[in-house]
């Protein structure tokens, strides 16, 4: 019996060593991670720290890629607000769209790479 239960909690150990979706990074300092790296596989726009990175180089197609990325994910909304905020001392849009049946969703672009620049 107890070798059984040793053997379960060393597959259990080894199964979330092995899967990296089961990883937190909670305890990470902030300083030590790769944020681009994380947008890259986790940018939703959900949050200022999963927002979708806009590579433009200048503020008109910038705004275009924003609004792009919103036609390719989403139908059936209508654009109710476009806010500037700054996170972290980066500048972020969200944009904050409505569908049919009245939800709302506040989509985090970060700006960084464009803003301020014409």
């Amino acid at each position: 019996m107890k070798n059984n239960l040793i053997a379960a909690i060393l597959m259990m150990v080894i199964s979330i060593s092995c899967n990296p979706a089961k990883r937190s990074t909670k305890n990470i300092p902030p300083d030590s991670l790769n944020i681009s790296a994380i947008n890259q596989t986790v940018a939703d726009g959900k949050s200022f720290e999963t927002a979708i990175p806009i590579q433009e180089k200048t503020e008109t197609p910038g705004v275009h890629a924003e609004y792009q990325w919103i036609r390719d994910h989403y139908s059936g909304y209508k654009v109710v607000q476009q806010s500037l905020a700054t996170h972290r001392k980066k500048p972020f849009d969200i944009i904050t769209i409505e569908f049919a049946d009245a939800s709302r969703k506040e989509i985090y672009f970060d700006i960084s790479k464009f803003f301020g620049h014409i």
